[in-house]
Formats: structure tokens, C-alpha cells, sequence
């Protein structure tokens, strides 16, 4: 099983995501929970602590997390201690940014995804 707890739905994923994850049998998606600003650290790490306990229950593969910077790093850093494999989507982006009329900016990206990186600790420069 392949947990996805992204804010992108597997319905909207490109044929060559599908592909790769294939490898680690079904997808389940898991949406990413809102992460309001005012929430403290503590209310995070406890929400990571939680989402880690349902994703560990399923058993899966591998688990695909991207989404608010400091609940990824918590839950990636949870999952990975407990031993559970953990990948990032690494896509080409393509982006067109212009000015409007009214002086703000619009930009547009496309992501082209190309394969999964796994989630390691860091170990230094030896």
C-alpha cells in the first residue's frame, strides 16, 4: 500500500505518478490536514504524533508526504524513527509569471513529475 498525504487527490495525478507508485500497490489517499498559522508547535507535533498512529495501523509500503513545511517535517520525522518508508514527489516545474494592469503579480506552474526520492536522516559529511 502506498499512503498519499498530499493535497493532491490520486484521481488528479499524471499517468507517470500512477506508474511509479504502482510499485508500492494501492493507493489510499489521506488528505493533509489544514494547518491553521496560529497553531503552536506543541498542536502540531500532536497532530503529527496522531496522523503517524493511522498511517502506522495501515502497514503501508511507502508514504507520500508533502504539504505545510513544519507538520511534514514532524510527521516525516515521526514515521521515519518508526521505521516506515517515506517519499517525496520530485517534479519539473515549469512557470510563467506576469505583471497585470492593476500591479500584482499572476503566476502559473506546471508540475511535470518524474520519480519519487526517498526521506533519509541526515548523517553528516563523513
Amino acid at each position: 500500500m502506498f499512503i498519499n498525504c498530499t493535497n493532491h487527490p490520486y484521481e488528479i495525478w499524471s499517468e507517470a505518478q500512477r506508474e511509479a507508485s504502482a510499485v508500492y500497490g494501492e493507493v489510499v489517499d489521506m488528505p493533509f490536514p489544514f494547518i491553521p498559522p496560529d497553531l503552536s508547535v506543541e498542536d502540531i507535533r500532536r497532530l503529527a504524533g496522531e496522523y503517524a498512529e493511522k498511517i502506522e495501523e495501515k502497514d503501508p509500503l511507502a508514504v507520500l508526504v508533502a504539504g505545510e513545511f513544519t507538520f511534514c517535517f514532524m510527521l516525516v520525522d515521526k514515521l521515519l524513527s518508526d521505521g516506515v518508508n517515506v517519499v517525496s514527489s520530485c517534479s519539473r516545474r515549469l512557470t510563467e509569471e506576469t505583471r497585470k494592469d492593476d500591479g500584482t503579480n499572476e503566476k502559473k506552474s506546471v508540475f511535470l513529475f518524474e520519480r519519487y526520492r526517498k526521506y533519509e536522516y541526515f548523517k553528516g559529511n563523513n
